[in-house]
């Protein structure tokens, strides 16, 4: 009992209970720090915002992590301006990528003397709101070196649904393009032929070549148009590829000749890259269908165009509301088709294609890139067909699905020192490069398609074309009839529901004291 008594202090805790609780709390500090390193080493940022608004794109995280010197972020924003938590926000997600980019935060309206200094550096033009915040032309500054790039409000939001208080963000595509602007490089050069009714590069809405151009341009891409009717062929020395990285041929209408062909693939066979979206051609009169003279380069990739459509039967694949000459191509395993094959059930519509083949002399051997279900067919006698009327039906000859509708090849290095061969990527249509593939959101796989192709083609890191955010309530849009109505709420309503709720309080007070007094009258 005396032993017992000793090992107790005076508040009766035994010395072993002691130690129990010393180790205890020397075992969670140990767990704690290990957690802390576990966390150091794994960082991981979680995106719970509803358009997942700080989640950020492959190309983004491709420009990141490819980021080889440092690069300086500038933000000019005031602490009450709205933006600047968002902007911070996806900055710290950047960071998470990367250790190479310095963000630096001047607040104009709390470090002036900086501010100037800024100002001054960079020649940015500044301007006060009526409630006396300063703002500035830029409130993002890239730079990297001597290069430099400004980002303004309008780079950073899109607010053509302000009327209806709501604004889409464009924060990520707007930073990811300046970081890439400000790292230099060599600039591609794509050109594309025009002569043969191909699609216009500057003719904007659903059908032009605008939208990609834009998006080329915006990504460092030099666009030019190469006329093909203003070069003399008969010139042995014509060359009019020779500053070209990749010659694109969208949508012809009438057949190369000989002469213009020799000068593609030339340009292939001396390293050059092409692209071509090929729809069923058909002669003047619309009595057969024809080929596009461009059969010599595609046999270069051991490629040929087939002059069939293709019709897809399957229910799931064919577009509603169509007989099948519009559906949904499906992605196969290819560097171009990656991200897309990872997407759930990416929508690449097809309209009006030709089915493509394997040359079997061929030395090379093309990859498959969208191909059709097994229902489908290819028509062999389109305009026959589309003279008699009816239902599209499989007829004898016809091919048999599952059928290709683009394909892509890389020829043999001409050198051993050199990156790679030539490229070639052919699609069986022109619809998936018009207008409406961007602005669409349904169609945007179809736009990323092209994009990978044409980056895959030309050797550069993925082009930016980042889709818009959901957008977002940025503010209240009050008419007359809405101020009225908040007047009412504010003067009566709400009043009155206040005076309604505190009766019914004391009224149930009242009868709550009542009971109680007649209760305890009754016990006495």
């Amino acid at each position: 009992m005396g032993r017992t008594d000793d090992a107790r202090d005076a508040g009766g805790t035994t010395r072993l209970t002691k130690a129990s609780s010393a180790l205890g709390l020397l075992a969670a500090f140990g767990l704690a720090v290990l957690a802390n390193v576990a966390v150091a080493r794994h960082y991981r940022r979680f995106d719970v915002t509803e358009a997942r608004l700080y989640s950020l794109s492959a190309p983004t995280k491709e420009t990141l992590h490819a980021l080889g010197e440092p690069v300086q972020i500038n933000v000019v924003v005031a602490a009450s301006d709205p933006l600047q938590v968002s902007i911070r926000h996806l900055l710290d997600a950047y960071q998470a990528e990367t250790e190479r980019l310095d963000v630096h935060y001047i607040d104009p309206d709390r470090k002036p003397a900086e501010f100037l200094l800024f100002q001054q550096k960079y020649g940015l033009l500044t301007g006060k709101t009526e409630d006396g915040r300063v703002v500035a032309d830029a409130i993002i500054v890239v730079v990297k070196g001597d290069r430099r790039w400004f980002l303004t409000h309008a780079d950073l939001v899109d607010l053509s649904e302000s009327d209806e208080g709501r604004a889409r963000p464009k924060l990520e595509q707007g930073l990811t393009l300046a970081i890439r602007n400000v790292l230099g490089g060599e600039r591609t050069r794509v050109c594309f032929a025009k002569g043969h009714g191909e699609l216009g590069v500057d003719e904007g809405g659903a059908r032009g070549l605008g939208e990609l151009k834009h998006r080329l341009e915006r990504n460092n891409v030099d666009v030019t148009v190469v006329d093909t009717a203003l070069v003399d062929f008969k010139n042995a020395q014509a060359a009019p590829w020779k500053d070209c990285s990749l010659v694109v041929v969208a949508g012809p209408q009438t057949p190369f000749v000989p002469a213009e062909t020799r000068t593609l693939t030339g340009f292939a066979e001396g390293g050059g890259s092409l692209l071509f979206f090929l729809n069923p051609m058909v002669d003047g009169d619309k009595k057969r269908v024809v080929a596009s003279g461009l059969e010599p380069a595609l046999a270069l990739g051991g490629i040929e165009a087939r002059g069939d459509v293709v019709f897809e039967q399957d229910k799931a694949s064919r577009v509603p509301g169509t007989m099948g000459e519009t559906f949904l191509g499906q992605p196969r395993p290819h560097p171009i088709t990656e991200a897309l094959i990872k997407a759930d059930k990416p929508r690449l519509i097809f309209v009006l294609s030709q089915s493509l083949g394997r040359l079997a002399s061929a030395t090379v051997q093309p990859a498959d890139l969208v191909a059709t279900s097994n229902e489908a067919f290819a028509m062999t006698d389109f305009l026959s067909w589309s003279g008699d009327g009816g239902a599209p039906e499989k007829r004898p000859g016809d091919r048999e699905g599952s059928l290709t509708v683009a394909m892509a090849s890389e020829l043999p290095k001409k050198k051993p020192d050199d990156a790679r061969g030539a490229r070639l990527v052919v699609f069986g249509t022109a619809s998936i490069t018009q207008g409406q593939v961007w602005q669409e959101p349904s169609l945007r796989p179809s736009a990323y398609l092209v994009e990978s192709a044409i980056s895959w083609l030309t050797s550069r890191p993925q082009i930016v074309d980042i889709p818009p955010k959901q957008a977002v309530m940025a503010g209240l849009r009050l008419t007359d009839e809405s101020m009225k109505q908040v007047t009412n709420y504010v003067t009566l309503y709400i009043p009155l529901a206040a005076a309604l709720v505190g009766g019914a309080v004391f009224l149930r007070r009242r009868s709550t004291e009542r009971r109680r007094d007649a209760h305890l009258r009754a016990r006495d």
